[in-house]
């Protein structure tokens, strides 16, 4: 699994790239940490390319190579990185990049670009293959959720990968994953089947019902929540499964998901205009919640035969 953790000078990075680490731990594959600032590298001296630069250098380094600096120095301290004399900055289309090695082998990609944040990061997630974006952003409130700096938001309409919003909820912590049925729910698995070794806490499967949900409705939920419980099983995981019933179901799964939890989402299917004006789930729950939310998003929907090939017959 490629990860992109997204740090900035704000304490709240710390978090993303704590959950980032046990991830990368976990799962092998590539991991970048990237900064994005605004604007434009020709709007400031031009950085020594090439060259090995130590600590004494660090004062004149860009910002955005400051906050990366920064970064390695935790991930160093918590036995991530190996020990290093200096970096030596590489040009890139948008920015510069410098690789660091970690103590078992290979390397961390940091990489600081210039422009918009969802640009810039569509444009890594691109270029690199990148599975799952990281990122640390607090709570605030729903009536921020059309603010141009909704980020979650944002990221929720128009990143290219799936996310986690790093919170309180951690990868030992209680994993809630929502399943209904519905083609949004049935995008989970496949990922989620990938996640599994970085998961350590109990899993719940949630499906929250309003009071006047037709039968068929039900009955699709109870085969994919049965069909699920049963892979999982046969994964060697238990799963718990919850049916709450409220009349507003972000709110139902609000209550039962917690604060602490790691809330697993998938991402809508309906038409964009839609998801823009009306909105969705996710996006309901994303600026109400205290707990991490892992929004998985695919580039189109699984095989309508995976869910069933994966899980198995379910009980009727």
């Amino acid at each position: 699994m490629n990860l992109l953790t997204l740090v900035s000078a704000k304490p709240e990075s710390a978090r993303a790239l704590e959950l980032s680490a046990g991830i990368a731990a976990r799962i092998p594959g590539e991991w970048t940490v990237a900064a994005v600032r605004r604007g434009t590298p020709a709007a400031e001296p031009p950085p020594p390319l090439g060259e090995e630069l130590g600590a004494a250098a660090r004062p004149d380094l860009p910002p955005g190579v400051r906050i990366l600096l920064d970064a390695a120095d935790r991930m160093r301290a918590a036995g991530l990185l190996a020990p290093c004399s200096g970096i030596r900055l590489r040009e890139e289309a948008h920015g510069v990049s410098f690789h660091l090695e970690r103590p078992a082998g290979g390397h961390v990609t940091f990489v600081e670009r210039f422009g918009d944040l969802v640009e810039e990061l569509n444009r890594e997630i691109d270029e690199h293959a990148v599975d799952l974006v990281v990122a640390a952003f607090p709570r605030r409130g729903p009536l921020s959720r059309f603010a141009p700096l909704n980020l979650p938001r944002r990221f929720a309409l128009d990143l290219h990968a799936s996310f986690l919003v790093a919170r309180r909820g951690g990868l030992d912590s209680r994993v809630v994953v929502c399943a209904d049925g519905s083609p949004s729910s049935h995008r989970i698995f496949p990922f989620l089947e990938r996640m599994l070794p970085a998961l350590d806490g109990p899993i719940e499967l949630l499906c929250a019902h309003r009071p006047d949900s037709p039968p068929e409705e039900h009955r699709r939920a109870a085969r994919c929540l049965n069909a699920a419980a049963a892979w999982l099983a046969r994964a060697g995981r238990t799963a718990t499964v919850s049916r709450p019933v409220g009349p507003r179901r972000y709110r139902v799964i609000l209550e039962a998901a917690g604060a602490d939890a790691l809330l697993v989402l998938g991402e809508s299917g309906k038409h964009d205009v839609h998801r823009r004006t009306i909105g969705t789930l996710p996006l309901r729950i994303l600026p109400r919640t205290d707990a991490s939310v892992l929004l998985v998003k695919q580039p189109a929907a699984p095989d309508p035969d995976w869910f069933e090939a994966e899980c198995g017959p379910a009980a009727p």
